[in-house]
């Protein structure tokens, strides 16, 4: 064995054995009745769902940990400790270390995931680089899925392999705000000072999902003409895209368009705020889209190889048209701006965010307080 590979195995042996060693201590150590919020969707802040928990739980002991993959050594004692001594653990997203960890009897993990209602396949329902038993440990020992509607609950615990009766129609957190009209006007003004150029315009948000191969995310050509696009976009119309966080690399190179604007570094929320109508393919965004009472057209030029499956029938049970060539996309757009097909919109609206109705982070926080309750109790 080469001893470059022999060294590395040999750090990786000691860095599991003092893993190991940590879980050991920390699972004596005494349980504490604060809340644990973990997330690895950003660093240093917490975001979306998490942030509006944890400003709802005023009062309560919180610690927080954001750090995005991949971990740092220096960190894990610090994540092992607060998993292993935490009455309730909050997070957003995966957990890995929840893999390698039994936690207590008294211990709660709250999952408030970072996606509205049950589109795209997730979790064990999804391609993945972790094993089907890595990917169940990875979920089971949740104590509550909060979810957007009654109706994805059978969803989430299929894809987080968990039984139903765990799985709670809450309302997703963030969707609170989108809600609050005031606070929608407050996030456009502030976007109108920071693009001036958006002012008076048809804004069509173009927020398309990353791709994969074989559970890894690869590069995504949209298959549109742009300069074509540009010249044909009308002097009151600009196309903003918005790309996933996912997607490093620019759709184009050189020169800058007149109509066609790249805002990637501006929050999806804000852009929504903005928007006359969002052109997205299989991304989540559409149902923020709903809520801020925006149309949808659907834009699926690689429909065909995409690797991910639905929870619905896509396209037939879409709240808008889906199109499938560059050259057909204004067009659909300014017809769906001109006449939005809004039973179909309500009817989506209600099958996957029925329980959004502004409160949902009062009732997580309700939920993660009952935990702490019970914790004193003991």
């Amino acid at each position: 064995m080469p001893l470059r590979r022999l060294l590395s195995l040999s750090k990786k042996w000691m860095l599991e054995r003092c893993n190991l060693l940590l879980r050991a201590l920390f699972s004596r150590m005494k349980v504490r009745n604060r809340v644990f919020f973990y997330t690895i969707r950003a660093d240093g802040r917490l975001l979306e769902n998490s942030r509006c928990v944890y400003d709802a739980l005023e009062g309560v002991e919180r610690v927080v940990v954001a750090k995005m993959l991949p971990h740092p050594v220096w960190i894990k004692p610090k994540i092992y400790y607060y998993l292993l001594t935490s009455r309730v653990i909050v997070t957003d997203d995966y957990l890995r270390y929840l893999r390698h960890t039994t936690l207590r009897a008294e211990q709660k993990v709250v999952q408030i995931w970072h996606a509205c209602g049950a589109f795209k396949r997730f979790g064990l329902d999804a391609p993945s680089l972790l094993s089907p038993q890595e990917e169940r440990r990875t979920h089971s020992q949740y104590a509550a899925v909060c979810v957007s509607a009654e109706r994805v609950r059978p969803f989430y615990a299929q894809a987080f392999g968990i039984p139903q009766e765990r799985v709670l129609a809450l309302g997703t957190p963030r969707t609170d705000r989108l809600l609050d009209e005031q606070a929608r006007r407050a996030q456009r003004e502030a976007l109108f000072r920071r693009r001036p150029e958006l002012q008076g315009k048809r804004l069509y948000l173009y927020a398309p999902t990353f791709r994969e191969r074989d559970g890894r995310p690869c590069f995504y050509d949209p298959q549109l003409d742009w300069e074509a696009l540009d010249n044909a976009l009308e002097e009151d119309e600009v196309l903003v895209i918005r790309r996933h966080p996912i997607m490093k690399e620019p759709f184009w190179s050189g020169n800058p368009f007149r109509h066609i604007l790249d805002y990637t570094d501006e929050p999806t929320s804000a852009l929504l705020t903005a928007s006359s109508l969002v052109v997205t393919d299989y991304s989540s965004v559409i149902f923020d889209a709903i809520l801020c009472g925006a149309p949808l057209v659907f834009y699926c030029p690689d429909f065909s190889g995409y690797e991910r499956d639905f929870y619905l029938a896509y396209p037939q049970d879409l709240p808008g048209p889906v199109v499938y060539r560059g050259e057909a996309l204004l067009p659909a757009m300014r017809a769906v701006c001109e006449k939005p097909p809004v039973e179909a919109l309500e009817a989506f609206r209600s099958a996957q965010l029925g329980a959004c109705d502004g409160h949902a982070s009062e009732r997580v926080a309700g939920l993660v307080r009952s935990y702490l309750e019970s914790g004193r109790r003991r």
